[in-house]
């Protein structure tokens, strides 16, 4: 398959488009075939300077929202969610990618004509612990 890795710190231009093995899905873990993945102001800073919350080595694929369709499901998930689109955090890497592996938090997208990029966008706002009070704008 296909990712995009960041092999250095830096700017946009160490994130590399090449080869990828397939993730496989572990216990609990279902794999998407990815459609949007979305990148957080966080993961820029990830990327720009190795600070932040995700404690992954280099080269990784980053990418920690994506939406798509549930490809297959590892030993102790949910089989009703294979084929049915999704949202899902993959635990601070792998999203950039044609498909990643994500475990427990997996939002069914409710309605086929909701755009699944938009339904990526309110997931990582929800994963952000939005609170109440605060505005939350999906265009």
């Amino acid at each position: 398959m296909k990712a995009v890795w960041l092999t250095e710190f830096g700017g946009p231009e160490m994130l590399v488009a090449a080869d990828a093995p397939d993730p496989v899905p572990g216990p609990g873990q279902a794999l998407i075939e990815v459609a949007f993945a979305n990148i957080t102001f966080v993961e820029t800073m990830f990327r720009a300077s190795g600070f932040g919350p995700f404690e992954k080595g280099l080269p990784m694929i980053p990418g920690n929202g994506v939406g798509g369709w549930v490809a297959s499901v590892g030993v102790e998930a949910d089989e009703r969610l294979i084929g049915k689109r999704v949202v899902a955090s993959t635990g601070g890497s792998g999203g950039y990618a044609e498909r990643a592996a994500a475990a427990g938090r997996l939002r069914p997208v409710i309605g086929q004509r909701f755009p699944l990029e938009r339904a990526a966008d309110a997931h990582a706002a929800i994963e952000s612990r939005a609170t109440v009070g605060k505005t939350l704008l999906v265009t």
